[in-house]
């Protein structure tokens, strides 16, 4: 750990010790730090700018309240994300009218639940968005996937919380969530490579088109 992270991290405790112990001003500076980073994550998982601001909003009084059960066992950052997506969560459920057909419940065994799993080596979210082309692409066909395998996604291989964290937030258990990633894997490449082909066919349709007219021209 670098001398600079040393100090910054010295310095955020400071602020949380000052915020935990009322001071108004310090936690308005832990507000001006972590709003815009939450509220990515809100807008990622609700995919609508009014409700991002409401969760973010709603997020910052829980983190508020919730101050002194802060004990600086995870970076503060990590704390207030972790309150800031159950705060997402719980506004979906009850927003929610559409009932989903799980398509991913375990089968039935004499020694519990088996879930099927399915060798998966597609490009992970995180990977494609490596490229600055496919960037948007991948932020739009998120946006359009159901909202319970969406969510798997962006918080598993965008914002890199474990399988136990997962089944924690979401109320399911690790095969489950195991089971939705890779569904929300594939069905994520499929839009992406469906929408490439579109893309390919417009354009080659074009060519078409615009050599046949040179062509009527001659």
């Amino acid at each position: 750990m670098s001398m600079n992270s040393n100090v910054n991290d010295a310095r955020e405790s400071r602020i949380v010790n000052q915020a935990q112990s009322g001071d108004e001003n310090a936690f308005s500076l832990l507000v001006e730090r972590y709003a815009a980073r939450l509220y990515g994550v809100c807008f990622h998982l609700l995919g609508n700018k009014e409700d991002a601001e409401d969760c973010v909003q709603e997020s910052f009084i829980k983190i508020y309240r919730s101050l002194a059960g802060y004990h600086f066992r995870s970076s503060f950052y990590t704390w207030a994300y972790r309150i800031s997506v159950n705060v997402c969560l719980d506004y979906r459920r009850k927003n929610n009218r559409a009932k989903t057909v799980s398509l991913d419940e375990g089968l039935e065994t004499s020694s519990g639940q088996l879930f099927h799993q399915v060798a998966d080596d597609l490009p992970l979210p995180d990977q494609l968005l490596e490229s600055s082309e496919l960037t948007e692409l991948v932020r739009e066909e998120l946006s359009l996937m159901p909202a319970y395998l969406r969510d798997i996604v962006i918080l598993r291989d965008l914002e890199g919380l474990s399988y136990s964290e997962l089944a924690g937030l979401l109320r399911i258990s690790e095969g489950t969530v195991k089971s939705r990633l890779f569904r929300g894997r594939k069905q994520l490449m499929e839009r992406i490579r469906r929408r490439e082909q579109n893309r390919s066919d417009d354009r080659q349709t074009n060519r078409e088109v615009s050599i046949g007219r040179k062509e009527g021209m001659k």
